[in-house]
C-alpha cells in the first residue's frame, strides 16, 4: 500500500475536497497545471501558495507515481486532511526543488511527517522550517548545493542528517542542539573545520566526513562517547597517507581474461564501483579472481572510490586471513598508470561466503539487522570475533582506520571462515599525532558494539564444556572492550588473551581465595628454603633452650615424615595452582578450540613435549600450569587431559616437603632415561603408583640452573641456543614439540646472584640453583607480577627409525632452530598484550 494513503480511507477524494485539506482556498484548475516546479513557472510568475506548493510535493513523491491525487477522490471533504496526517514520508528525488519550493505550513500539514528525502535537488539552503516539523527525525539533502545552513532548522529530534556532495563550509554553532543526531553524513563538502558546539552530540554515532577541507583534526568530535564509525578520507590534516603504504603489483590486462562468452560475470556493484569474475592467465595454475572496477564518480556516502581502492590494496597486502587477499592492479584501458583514474583491483575469488547481517534500516538507524532465524554457536561467534579483531588491530597497528566495521561487512562460509570487506570509509591517520587515540577508541566502540550483537545470537547446549567456554571467553572479551580507556592492545583483542578462572574454588570468596592463594604461594616458595633451615637446625648453638630443643626435635621429625611419606601424584594438589590465577592475573593465548583440537590430538597418537621458558628462581609458574593442564586440556567425554608427568633437579628428591610436592604434581627425576622410558613406555613411578597411570605427555622447564641465573625483575632471558638435549629426545620417542613461554616468570623476585658469579658456578657443578632472593619486605614473600602462558603451535617431530643410525646432526639443527624461532616469535607477538611492550628477549 502506498504510505500516502491513509488505510481507514479507501475511497478517492473529489478535486474540490482538497480545497479544504491544503488549507488554502484554491481554483480546481490550479491542481491540475502545477505538475511540476517547472510546469509552474510557465503556467504563472505569481509565487506559488503553501497549498500549491504542498500539492507539489505530494504529487512528487517516489511513492506516488505522479498520479496520488487521483487516490483521494471522496464525498467526504475531511478525508485528504485525515490522509495528510498520516504521511511519515516524503522521498522527492531529482525534482529541481529549492529552499522556495516548501511550503511555510509544511509543519502542520503534515504533522506526522519523519521521513523527508531531497536527493539531487537544487537547494543552496538547509531551510528553516523543517524545524517546525516536531516529527522530523531524518533529513537527506544528498547531491545538492546547499552552502548554508539555517540554524532554525537543526532541532534536537533530529536523528539521521545526509548533506553528501554539497558545498557547506561551515556547520553554525546551533548542531549543538540536535542532541539526539545519531548519524552524520557530511562527505563531500568544504568543511575547513568543525563548531565547538559539536561535543554536544553525545548521541553520534556515526559521521562521514571524508573528502572535505579539514586542516586540523577534529578532535571535538572524535572525543564524543558513542563516536564508533567515523570517515575522515581526504582532508589535508591527513595530507596523503596512503601513497606511503602502496607498491602494487601490476598485472596486465591480457592477462585477465572475461570467459568464454568474452562477458565477465558480476559478483556484485554498489556506488563505488563493480566486481566481475575473470580468470588470471599469469597465475599458476591459472584461475578465476575478482575485480572490481571503481567506478569514475568524485563522491559516494562514505568517501572517493579511489580512496576505497587505496586503502583496499593496502589492507589486502597484509597477509591477514580474514582479509580478502590483494593480487595486484590493472589498468585496462591502456596498460600502464594513469594519474586521473583509478586502476581495477584484482583479488582473490571468494565462493560459498555470504553477508553475516544486513544494513542498518531507517529504524535501527546505526544497528545491523539480522535474519530472526539466525543463531551461532559460540565456538564459531569467537572465531568470527578473532578474525575480525586480528584485522582491526593489523590495520590501526599500521595507521588504517576501517571505518566502517559491521556485519553486513563481513562475509562469511558454512566452516566458520570469514572476511572483513568494503573499505570505502576507511582512512590512513598518522599513530604519532593526538588524535590516532582516538580514532582507535572509535573503532574499538565498533567492535564492542558488533560484539555485544554477536553474543546476542549464541545459542547452545550448556552442557557442552567447550562450548561454554568458548561463550565465556566472548564475555570476558566483551568485558575488556568496557574497560575505561580500553585500547585494542590493551584489552588484547588480537592477540587474544584468555582470563583463567578457578572453577574449582568458584564458590569461595575472592578475598579467602587471595588469601588461601598467596599462603601456598609463599609455603611453595619456602619449600625450597628447606636445606638452609635443616642445616641451621643441626647447629648446637640452637639447641640451648628447651623451647629451641623442642621446635628443633618438631622440625626434624616433620623432616623425616617428609622422607618415609610415599612420593606418588596426587591429582587433588593439582588444583592448588587455580587459587593463584587472580593473585597473579593468570591468562593463556589459548582459546577453547584449540584447546579442544589440542586434546583431541593428545588422545590419538600425538605426544607432546611441553617446554616451558623461563625457568625463574622459584618455578611457581609450574604449579600455575599444573593447575590449567588439569582445568583446561581435560576431556569431560572420556575424563581424560594432556596432563603428563613432569621433571625436576635430582637435588629435589632430597629435600623435605619440596620432594613431596613435585611428586603431587607428578614430577619426578630429570635425568633423560627417566624422561625418554615415561615418554616411550609410560613409566614414571610417582604416576604409576596412581592406579598404573600412564602418562603419555611430558612437562619440563628446559633452561633448568643456568635460568635462574638469568631470572630477575624486568630481565626477559632464556638459555637454550646451545641445548639439543630435548630436540633428541623428541625425535627418539616422536614426541611434538610444544613451546611455551611465561611472561612473568623472572617477576616474582629479586635475584642476587646473576650472570656468571661464584653461586651460578657452584650450583652449575652441584646441579641445583643456590642463590640469594627476595621479594616483598626483603623476605621470601613473592611479588604479584601479570602472568601469561603463551602455548605456540606444535612442532612436529617425526620420530627417528634407530635402524637407520645415528640422528643427524642437520635435522637436529634444523628442529632446534624451528624451536627457538618459536620461543622468540610467541614473545615479540604477546609481549604487547601480555603488558611488556618495549621488552627484549635475550636468548642464550
Amino acid at each position: 500500500m502506498n504510505p500516502l494513503l491513509s488505510p481507514q480511507s479507501p475511497q478517492r477524494a473529489s478535486k474540490g475536497d482538497q480545497d479544504d485539506a491544503l488549507s488554502t482556498p484554491q481554483k480546481d484548475d490550479e491542481f491540475d497545471d502545477l505538475s511540476s516546479p517547472h510546469d509552474a513557472g510557465k503556467k504563472s510568475c505569481r509565487i506559488p501558495s503553501d497549498g500549491e506548493k504542498l500539492t507539489q510535493l505530494l504529487s512528487m513523491d517516489s511513492n506516488a507515481h505522479s498520479a496520488i491525487f487521483t487516490r483521494f477522490r471522496s464525498p467526504t471533504r475531511g478525508t485528504f486532511t485525515n490522509t495528510l496526517s498520516t504521511i511519515t514520508k516524503l522521498d522527492l528525488p531529482n525534482c529541481g526543488l529549492d529552499e522556495n519550493s516548501l511550503p511555510s505550513s509544511l509543519a502542520s500539514s503534515l504533522p506526522t511527517l519523519k521521513i523527508l528525502f531531497f536527493f539531487k535537488n537544487k537547494f543552496t539552503k538547509y531551510p528553516a522550517v523543517l524545524g517546525e516539523c516536531e516529527n522530523l527525525t531524518m533529513v537527506s539533502f544528498k547531491l545538492n548545493q546547499i552552502e548554508e545552513i539555517e540554524p532554525e532548522a537543526l532541532q534536537p529530534q533530529l536523528r539521521w542528517l545526509i548533506l553528501t556532495g554539497n558545498k557547506l563550509r561551515q556547520l553554525p554553532d546551533a548542531i549543538g542542539r540536535c542532541t539526539n543526531l545519531q548519524k552524520l553524513m557530511l562527505s563531500g563538502n568544504n568543511l575547513s573545520s568543525l563548531p565547538g558546539s559539536i561535543s554536544k552530540c553525545t548521541n553520534l554515532e556515526l559521521v562521514r566526513l571524508a573528502c572535505n577541507d579539514l586542516q586540523e583534526a577534529p578532535l571535538d568530535l572524535l572525543s564524543l562517547p558513542k563516536l564508533a564509525w567515523v570517515a575522515l578520507a581526504s582532508n589535508p590534516f591527513l595530507a596523503d597517507l596512503a601513497s606511503t603504504h602502496l607498491s602494487p603489483d601490476v598485472i596486465a590486462a591480457s592477462d585477465l581474461e572475461a570467459g568464454a562468452s568474452n562477458k565477465a560475470k558480476v559478483l556484485g556493484s554498489g556506488a563505488s564501483g563493480t566486481t566481475v569474475q575473470m580468470t588470471m592467465s599469469s597465475s599458476s595454475p591459472p584461475g578465476p579472481v575478482a575485480v572490481k572496477k571503481y567506478s569514475s564518480m568524485d563522491i559516494t556516502s562514505d568517501g572517493s572510490p579511489s580512496d576505497e581502492f587505496k586503502a583496499s590494496l593496502f589492507a589486502g597486502s597484509l597477509s591477514i586471513p580474514s582479509v580478502v587477499k590483494a593480487l595486484g592492479v590493472t589498468y585496462p584501458t591502456n596498460g600502464s598508470s594513469s594519474d586521473d583514474t583509478t586502476p581495477d583491483l584484482v583479488m582473490e575469488l571468494l565462493s560459498g561466503y555470504s553477508a553475516l547481517g544486513n544494513p542498518p534500516s531507517m529504524t535501527t538507524c546505526t544497528r545491523d539487522t539480522y535474519s530472526p532465524t539466525l543463531t551461532l554457536l559460540p565456538t564459531v561467534a569467537h572465531g568470527y570475533a578473532v578474525a575480525a579483531g586480528r584485522a582491526l588491530t593489523t590495520f590501526h597497528a599500521s595507521g588504517l582506520c576501517h571505518g566502517d566495521f559491521y556485519s553486513h561487512n563481513i562475509l562469511v562460509a558454512d566452516d566458520g571462515d570469514s572476511k572483513l570487506t568494503d573499505f570505502g570509509a576507511a582512512f590512513f591517520y598518522d599513530k604519532s599525532k593526538p588524535e590516532a587515540e582516538l580514532v582507535q577508541r572509535c573503532e574499538l566502540r565498533a567492535y564492542r558494539i558488533w560484539l555485544d550483537e554477536i553474543i546476542g545470537m549464541v545459542d547452545f547446549d550448556k552442557s557442552n564444556q567447550w562450548e561454554m567456554q568458548a561463550f565465556n571467553d566472548l564475555k570476558d572479551l566483551a568485558d575488556d572492550l568496557a574497560k575505561p580507556g580500553a585500547t585494542f592492545t590493551s584489552a588484547a583483542v588480537y592477540p587474544r588473551l584468555y582470563k583463567c578462572k578457578p572453577e574449582a574454588f568458584r564458590v569461595w570468596p575472592k578475598p579467602l581465595r587471595f588469601m588461601t592463594g598467596y599462603a601456598t604461594a609463599t609455603l611453595f616458595t619456602a619449600s625450597f628454603l628447606s636445606l638452609p633451615i635443616l642445616s641451621l637446625l643441626a647447629i648446637p648453638a640452637c639447641w640451648k633452650t628447651y623451647e629451641a630443643r623442642l621446635a628443633s626435635t618438631f622440625v626434624l621429625a616433620a623432616y623425616a615424615f617428609s622422607f618415609f611419606f610415599p612420593s606418588r601424584e596426587w591429582p587433588a594438589f593439582r588444583k592448588v595452582g587455580q587459587l593463584w590465577y587472580e593473585m597473579f592475573d593468570v591468562s593463556c593465548n589459548m582459546s577453547a578450540e584449540q584447546r579442544k583440537r589440542a586434546v583431541k590430538m593428545g588422545q590419538a597418537d600425538t605426544k607432546y613435549i611441553i617446554g616451558m621458558h623461563p625457568h625463574g628462581i622459584i618455578p611457581l609458574q609450574a604449579v600455575v600450569w599444573s593447575a590449567y593442564c588439569d582445568q583446561y586440556f581435560h576431556d569431560p567425554i572420556t575424563g581424560e587431559n594432556l596432563y603428563g608427568f613432569g621433571a625436576a633437579a635430582d637435588v629435589v628428591k632430597y629435600l623435605p616437603f619440596l620432594r613431596n610436592m613435585m611428586a603431587w604434581l607428578s614430577a619426578g627425576s630429570a635425568s633423560y632415561d627417566t624422561l625418554y622410558n615415561g615418554l616411550e613406555y609410560g613409566e614414571a613411578r610417582q604416576c604409576n603408583a596412581n592406579n598404573n597411570r600412564r602418562p603419555r605427555h611430558l612437562y619440563l622447564l628446559p633452561g633448568g640452573v643456568a635460568e635462574v641465573f638469568e631470572s630477575t625483575v624486568g630481565h626477559n632471558a632464556i638459555v637454550f641456543k646451545h641445548r639439543r638435549g630435548l630436540v633428541k629426545l623428541a625425535l627418539e620417542t616422536g614426541a611434538d614439540l610444544l613451546p611455551c613461554y611465561v611472561f612473568g616468570g623472572t617477576d616474582f623476585f629479586h635475584n642476587l646472584a646473576t650472570g656468571t658469579n661464584l653461586l651460578a658456578r657452584l650450583s652449575r657443578k652441584i646441579k641445583a640453583g643456590v642463590t640469594v632472593f627476595w621479594g616483598y619486605f626483603l623476605l621470601p614473600l613473592p611479588f604479584l607480577p601479570k602472568v601469561t602462558l603463551c602455548i605456540a603451535d606444535p612442532i612436529e617431530v617425526e620420530k627417528w627409525d634407530k635402524d637407520k643410525g645415528e640422528i643427524p646432526a642437520e635435522l637436529i639443527e634444523e628442529i632446534h632452530a624451528k624451536y627457538l624461532a618459536s620461543i622468540v616469535d610467541l614473545f615479540e607477538k604477546h609481549k604487547a598484550v601480555a603488558g611488556y611492550p618495549d621488552a627484549t628477549l635475550l636468548v642464550k
